[in-house]
């Protein structure tokens, strides 16, 4: 019984402590299990299409894309959910939740626009063809490697740390993939982590700004006088 009520107190405090990166993996967990045991071949790649944060979908549905993207996946949707809870749990550890989701977004929506953006641009220079503007474009990957990157820099403890490390290094060959040829996923990776390090960089120095605000000044003792 009184094991039975420890791990119960120890559940609790987690979903207390980390309601962030919970509800990400839940959701993203929940639409793998949709698009693995419910959905027929032709509704997954519907979905697909759907989500894609690709020229098509930014330019009528913005924000439903951007949200929708970070949940739905093409593939080893296993490996990206253990490389996201790799580096969600440390940059939540780190930042606190309401930080932790600053972070992740930017990082995925800085990630998405830019990587878009340079395909419009060479889209209109006649460098790519049409089909650019439909391609499949979805996952938490910009998530995930700029969590990874923030928990290396940033996480509280070496293991913690050393472990964020090891699951960058082993995919950033698949990340940064075709990088030298701007194609969009690369770029997009790219972005998302120098966003991950810049952000969780500017959350440290607010936190190290705030707590010296909140540390008060040393009172000056007065001058000991000998008596005459």
């Amino acid at each position: 019984m009184g094991c039975a009520r420890s791990w119960s107190a120890e559940l609790r405090r987690i979903v207390r402590s980390y309601p962030m990166p919970l509800t990400f993996l839940g959701l993203f967990a929940a639409m793998w299990a949709v698009q693995v045991l419910i959905l027929p071949p032709g509704g997954r790649h519907a979905v697909i299409a759907w989500a894609s944060t690709n020229l098509a979908n930014l330019a009528v549905n913005p924000v439903g894309t951007m949200i929708a993207s970070a949940f739905v996946a093409e593939g080893s949707q296993g490996v990206l959910l253990v490389a996201a809870a790799i580096g969600l749990f440390p940059i939540t550890r780190r930042f606190g939740n309401l930080r932790a989701v600053v972070l992740v977004a930017a990082s995925h929506v800085l990630g998405t626009l830019v990587s878009q953006g340079i395909a419009l641009v060479r889209l209109e220079a006649g460098l790519l063809s049409d089909s650019i503007r439909t391609i499949p474009d979805v996952g938490p990957s910009y998530v995930l490697c700029a969590a990874l990157v923030a928990a290396f820099l940033y996480g509280r403890g070496r293991v913690r740390r050393l472990l964020a490390l090891a699951g960058w290094c082993a995919l950033v060959p698949v990340l940064l993939d075709g990088l030298l040829t701007l194609e969009v996923a690369a770029v997009g990776h790219l972005v998302a982590m120098l966003t991950g390090a810049l952000v969780g960089g500017l959350l440290l120095l607010l936190e190290r700004r705030r707590r010296r605000r909140l540390v008060p000044a040393p009172v000056a003792e007065p001058p000991v006088t000998e008596p005459a």
